[in-house]
């Protein structure tokens, strides 16, 4: 996967700033919410905090809102190299006094991840995670995603992370690092839904139960699926019991994103209708919250999915709604907690895993 540059001030694209999917600051004992409960849950948008066109500064939030989507979560990535305006802390905590709770994505390896990069890597990488957990202190707790899709397939001639039992060292030391800058933060580690694939207990194994939760994603483009493929909540319910019944943690739809391209708007809507049908599985099989990856289409954005990769949105770049829209709107109505409660959060490392 590849992303925009959240700047999108400037004409350029990096990964797609995906403002992470902000879960509201209160934790779950408050709200009589607990993950993994069967209760309904909480659903964000991405990618940034604010888009920028012709001159205009749109922020997202309020966009959203103001086409009837919640914003529990509000999504935000940070590749190898990132900079400081990306995460700023005063951004964060307004979106937390909105009831916004923000979802940061660490990719530091992106899509070309290995046990030789890691290893060869670790000092920047800790470097990076220890300057992230600085700016995301703000006294509310913050979602942070490891490695999203670190379950891809090697560079050539190297391992992969799902080959590697030491794997787990390095992610309890990377959430060591967060967690000691930030306490509040809840930090999870983020898989691909690459079915059939079911392979990630020699790398997790170890590590799981010492993590705040589980991600995994759901991406789909007419370059790379079929629509045959476009049950997007029948994939998610399917690997959620897979990850619930492995590991036991709460978990989340880190991020879910089916383009529009190539005529598949309608069938951009279809897919997250599934996930609307699918809701109370979904909860069922231990997952609080669906983050929907992007608002807006991004002409920049490029990666994996070619020629897709601009149309992730629900509105297309210049706002122009699309059929997704309404999709995205009866998922937020059809997954609404009783009014006052607050987005669930993971509850503090150390505490008891879900049922199985």
């Amino acid at each position: 996967m590849r992303l925009s540059d959240p700047e999108s001030a400037l004409p350029r694209s990096r990964l797609g700033t995906a403002l992470l999917a902000l879960l509201l600051a209160g934790h779950a004992s408050a709200s009589g919410d607990s993950a993994g409960s069967g209760t309904a849950f909480r659903v964000g948008i991405g990618d940034r905090v604010a888009v920028h066109r012709d001159g205009r500064r749109i922020d997202v939030v309020d966009e959203a809102r103001a086409h009837g989507l919640r914003t529990d979560y509000l999504q935000l990535w940070l590749p190898k190299v990132w900079e400081d305006s990306w995460v700023v802390p005063e951004e964060l905590d307004a979106l937390a006094h909105r009831g916004v709770t923000p979802v940061i994505a660490h990719w530091y390896f992106g899509d070309e991840i290995s046990k030789e990069r890691i290893l060869a890597d670790r000092r920047a990488w800790h470097q990076s995670l220890g300057r992230m957990a600085r700016r995301i202190a703000i006294g509310h707790p913050v979602l942070v995603l490891l490695e999203p899709e670190f379950n891809n397939a090697p560079p050539e001639g190297e391992t992969a992370t799902t080959d590697w039992r030491g794997f787990a060292d390095e992610i309890r030391e990377a959430a060591r690092i967060i967690r000691h800058f930030a306490p509040q933060a809840r930090v999870g580690i983020c898989a691909g839904d690459f079915s059939p694939s079911r392979n990630l207990e020699r790398a997790l194994g170890a590590v799981a139960a010492e993590l705040d939760f589980l991600a995994f994603q759901e991406m789909r483009a007419d370059t790379r699926h079929a629509r045959s493929q476009l049950d997007v909540g029948a994939a998610a319910v399917d690997y959620a019991r897979y990850l619930q019944s492995a590991f036991g943690r709460p978990i989340l739809l880190g991020y879910v994103a089916v383009a529009s391209h190539g005529g598949w708007e309608h069938a951009q809507a279809a897919a997250i209708e599934s996930l609307t049908t699918r809701r109370e599985e979904l909860a069922d099989a231990g997952v609080f919250g669906a983050i929907w990856f992007q608002l807006r289409d991004d002409p920049e954005h490029v990666g994996w999915f070619g020629d897709a990769e601009p149309f992730f949105g629900v509105l297309d770049a210049q706002g122009v709604p699309k059929p997704a829209l309404d999709a995205l709107r009866e998922l937020s109505r059809a997954t609404q907690a009783p009014a006052g409660r607050p987005a669930p959060v993971p509850a503090a490392p150390g505490s008891p895993p879900t049922p199985r």
